[in-house]
């Protein structure tokens, strides 16, 4: 069991979400750990129902599950469930390419200064840094949502925020190589050249490209570590 910090009285939900998810997130708690409100209610120092929320808002994360009358478990991510993920996220990010295809999204400056300051802050920590203060810092996710702010939709972007809970595999040195990471931030400097000339069909085959790379890597790579982690 991990060592965990005990939680003052103020937002006591939003607190104890966070410590957990995060707990979660790296691994603190491995896939299928059974989490035990009376244990987590004891080492948090709260009492049984904000844990008992939290778990609530995990499950409809998709980072745990509740078998009836056994209890609640870490949820696994399998091979399987990355295709699927990558599938959910090429699917948007193409719904906002067709939008600013259309004429009905267009790039603004602040999302193009806010893609540049990402971009560049991301290359900088590769280079000079430790990779895993790259993933800690989760300059990937700040990216893409960055980018699907373009679509104008809060409810996308949740839905796509959400999706991308499987990220703590960035979290593992060993399935996500430095080599990996600057293959991804070339594509996400094509990503962003293509917005600013307009290119949407340029647009359109980098998007592609580097979520189906990223795709083929994490599934030949879970696969590797034996299929789910």
């Amino acid at each position: 069991m991990a060592n965990l910090i005990r939680i003052d009285n103020a937002n006591l939900l939003e607190k104890t979400y966070g410590i957990l998810k995060e707990l979660i997130i790296k691994r603190e708690f491995p896939p299928e750990h059974k989490l035990a409100i009376p244990e987590l209610s004891a080492q948090l120092g709260v009492s049984r129902t904000p844990i008992r929320d939290a778990l609530g808002r995990l499950e409809m994360d998709g980072l745990v599950k509740t078998v009836p009358k056994v209890g609640t478990f870490v949820v696994g991510i399998t091979s399987e469930n990355v295709l699927e993920i990558m599938d959910t996220r090429l699917m948007i990010e193409l719904w906002v390419v067709e939008k600013l295809a259309s004429g009905t999204a267009a790039l603004t400056q602040e999302v193009a200064a806010n893609l540049e300051k990402i971009h560049e802050t991301s290359v900088y920590i590769v280079n000079t840094s430790r990779l895993e203060n790259y993933h800690e810092g989760d300059y990937n996710l700040h990216f893409h949502m960055e980018f699907l702010k373009l679509g104008g939709n809060r409810n996308i972007q949740n839905i796509y925020h959400n999706t991308m809970n499987y990220r703590y595999l960035a979290m593992k040195s060993y399935l996500i190589t430095k080599e990996m990471v600057l293959h991804s931030l070339k594509q996400h400097r094509q990503i962003i050249d293509a917005l600013k000339a307009g290119s949407h069909d340029d647009l359109k085959q980098v998007v592609s490209e580097h979520l189906e790379d990223a795709k083929i890597r994490l599934y030949k790579n879970i696969n590797l570590n034996g299929g789910l982690i």
